[in-house]
């Protein structure tokens, strides 16, 4: 089914009898009028003076108006008169009854006054029954037309006010999404920036750096998180596991621009005479929640480690801890892998662990004999 509006479909209006207003002051005059009119079920009010019947027409509408001509006081002229000024019954059809003929063509008189036929008594009811139901029905579809006008408006002022609350609706749940999804990204962007773990989320393709925290900005002078950081330090270099000077296309974070995944490739860095080793690791963050692809570039800072092994601080008695992991069920092949890079960094020791061992246990001695306590490990 389809999920559009329907129109609203307008109520049914029943026929409900007109109101026929009979003016004259004979009350036998009157009797014959409901006599002829009954028959057409209408509601018929009788007035009989001018006087009265423009007190009816101050409560209600009429369909026709029967005005007997000869009145007294105030004759059916010029309770015509006052009727046609009247904003509200302006346009209600008057219909002259009269028995006499007053003054040189009355009928003149009467179409003048707006009239809109004009009979002589005695009248022939039927002919009376049908010009008075002609306006019957055409009050009718006029109430008709103009009621449907109304309920055609007022459904339109409902269709209206419900769109309106509707897109209402709609703004303030965009409003909560976008509030919800900002109040998201702050909470990410802190948690990011607490890490103590570098890290960097990259735009494919543009090499953009979306967001990097404060660990990934003070790593190298920001040269490793940001491309645009390069141009601060034109004296930054970078070495790779082999020691040799990398490219800015090898750079870790032009390799995640490119859509690259790695783990824990060794850079070596040379900023304004600050120097670092780092295990730059590259993951991707699929398109998800209306979010494009995402890089995520980690930068394992080791530069301490190095600095350790490189002074002998570090004897690494890994071989006996990672087989009592291996006894436990535990994975130990991420420890074995860093393990294996932290060796291969330049300016590590290749040697085994046993081998190390035994080259800080022999040192150790031969310190001792030349009077030197020996480095504590640690």
């Amino acid at each position: 089914m389809s999920g559009a509006p329907t129109r609203e479909r307008l109520p049914a209006i029943p026929a409900e009898p007109v109101c026929l207003l009979l003016v004259d002051d004979q009350p036998e005059n009157l009797l014959a009028l409901e006599a002829t009119l009954a028959p057409l079920g209408q509601r018929l009010v009788t007035a009989s003076s001018g006087r009265e019947a423009l007190r009816h027409l101050l409560t209600q509408d009429f369909a026709v108006i029967l005005l007997d001509v000869v009145m007294p006081d105030m004759d059916g002229f010029e309770t015509a008169q006052l009727i046609r000024e009247r904003e509200r019954s302006r346009g209600t059809p008057l219909i002259f009854l009269t028995g006499l003929s007053r003054g040189p063509h009355p009928e003149l008189r009467g179409y003048a006054m707006g009239a809109v036929d004009f009979l002589l008594k005695p009248f022939e009811p039927a002919i009376l029954r049908s010009k008075v139901s002609v306006f019957v029905e055409l009050h009718r579809k006029t109430e008709l037309v103009r009621r449907q006008a109304e309920a055609l408006r007022e459904a339109q002022q409902r269709e209206h006010a419900r769109e309106l609350l509707e897109a209402q609706r709609r703004v303030e749940a965009e409003r909560l999404r976008s509030e919800t999804n900002r109040n998201q990204q702050r909470w990410l962007e802190a948690a990011l920036a607490a890490l103590p773990m570098p890290l960097a989320l990259v735009e494919p393709g543009s090499g953009h750096t979306l967001l990097a925290n404060r660990a990934a900005q003070g790593l190298a002078g920001g040269c490793l998180a940001y491309r645009e950081a390069r141009a601060l330090h034109a004296d930054a270099c970078f070495r790779g596991a082999d020691g040799r000077l990398l490219a800015d296309e090898d750079l870790p974070l032009m390799r995640a621009a490119r859509g690259e995944v790695f783990q824990a490739s060794p850079v070596e860095w040379n900023v304004g005479g600050q120097r670092g080793s780092v295990l730059a690791s590259s993951e991707r963050l699929p398109r998800m929640h209306g979010r494009p692809e995402t890089m995520v570039l980690g930068l394992l800072d080791v530069t301490a480690l190095r600095a350790a092994a490189r002074h002998d601080w570090l004897p690494l008695p890994l071989t006996e801890h990672i087989a009592t992991l291996e006894a436990q069920g535990e994975d130990t092949g991420p420890l074995t892998r860093l393990i294996e890079v932290l060796r291969n960094l330049p300016g590590l020791s290749t040697g085994s662990p046993g081998q190390e061992r035994e080259e800080g246990s022999l040192r150790a001695e031969e310190s001792s004999q030349a009077g030197n306590p020996p480095r504590p490990a640690r």
